[in-house]
């Protein structure tokens, strides 16, 4: 399986472990599913620290790459065609990176984990609940 993990995922993965769902953490470990971290995220994340918003305890560029080989990820860029569905998609969701995520999901074929509720609004996109409620 093909995970994304949304931006507040992969923060909680490094820095609040304990409010994943077991499912979710045993998901993000198995080796036979992929892991994937979109460009999105991290465009988002160099903007919350821009305007400190998101404090992290080293630079956000060698705090994402050194934590994408911690945890194996790939990235995934912004593609011609990932901005057009993002573009497409109904107005459920304002929050343009949560929007390209949800396009490139959809596009990749990928399952996005998430707490986000808001994500299930959406038709065509599989996700993976991983909040411990």
């Amino acid at each position: 399986m093909k995970l994304l993990m949304d931006t507040h995922i992969w923060l909680w993965w490094f820095a609040q472990p304990e409010r994943l769902s077991e499912e979710a953490i045993a998901s993000l470990v198995d080796e036979a599913n992929e892991v994937w971290f979109s460009v999105a995220s991290v465009w988002e994340m160099g903007i919350k620290v821009a305007i400190s918003k998101l404090p992290l305890p080293e630079p956000v560029d060698s705090y994402i790459s050194s934590r994408m080989v911690q945890l194996g990820a790939r990235s995934l860029d912004i593609s011609f065609s990932h901005a057009l569905q993002a573009a497409a998609l109904p107005l459920h969701h304002r929050d343009p990176f949560d929007r390209m995520l949800i396009a490139q999901a959809q596009i990749e074929n990928m399952t996005i984990v998430t707490a986000d509720h808001m994500f299930s609004q959406y038709q065509d996109i599989s996700i993976l609940w991983a909040a411990n409620s």
